[in-house]
């Protein structure tokens, strides 16, 4: 059974990583036993507005969905809250991220909660103590930071996508451009891609019930 599930993942996700476009019509994957239904919570900080949350909702659902077969139930906006000061690294106009992630209340399947500044955020990797990040996910935690800083539109999409597949499936980091848990250093500036490699397709796998 297990077997003849990981066809049925593989069949889908080579039928939906054809393109990148969110406008093309998903797969619908209820039946797949590894895609769980999950609700989402965004909280928007300071000046990010509602209408702007709200606006972000449908391309959530369907991008996650495309590439993690998830079924988001709901996406609902929480009201906005101030950034906290304790947060602020005032030598480069930065917030901390694993600040601000602290500030986002625990939660466990099937609610995830993620945070939306338009504010910098930063985080100490690549040996660097303040180096700008677009967002940040504890592996396997249902709670994600991101920041439209330094992506926008459909790219900014993506770093959400790819901050769920962190939290909620526990996926690292790979080195495949064409995979959307590809680190972000690795795009240089291209396109992020709305699709899995086969590691982390196998990832998928691994986590069916036997």
């Amino acid at each position: 059974m297990k077997i003849l599930s990981f066809f049925v993942v593989l069949l889908c996700f080579i039928s939906c990583n054809k393109g990148n476009k969110l406008e093309q019509e998903e797969v619908l994957f209820d039946s797949v036993p590894c895609c769980p239904h999950a609700t989402i919570y965004l909280q928007p900080y300071d000046n990010f507005t509602q209408h702007e949350a709200k606006s972000l909702c449908k391309d959530i659902k369907k991008g996650i969905k495309s590439v993690f077969a998830c079924t988001i139930d709901t996406v609902k906006v929480l009201p906005n809250k101030q950034l906290p000061q304790s947060a602020y690294y005032k030598p480069r106009n930065r917030y901390l991220a694993n600040v601000l992630l602290r500030d986002l209340p625990e939660t466990a399947n099937p609610i995830y909660i993620i945070g939306l500044t338009h504010k910098d955020i930063s985080f100490k990797i690549h040996n660097s103590e303040n180096y700008g990040i677009m967002g940040l996910t504890p592996l396997a935690k249902n709670k994600s930071i991101v920041s439209d800083y330094r992506v926008k539109g459909k790219d900014f999409i993506a770093v959400i996508v790819h901050e769920f597949g962190h939290g909620l499936y526990g996926a690292t980091h790979c080195s495949d451009k064409n995979c959307i848990m590809c680190d972000y250093q690795k795009h240089k500036g291209k396109p992020f891609k709305f699709s899995l490699c086969n590691n982390h397709i196998y990832m998928l796998y691994e986590q069916l019930p036997d």
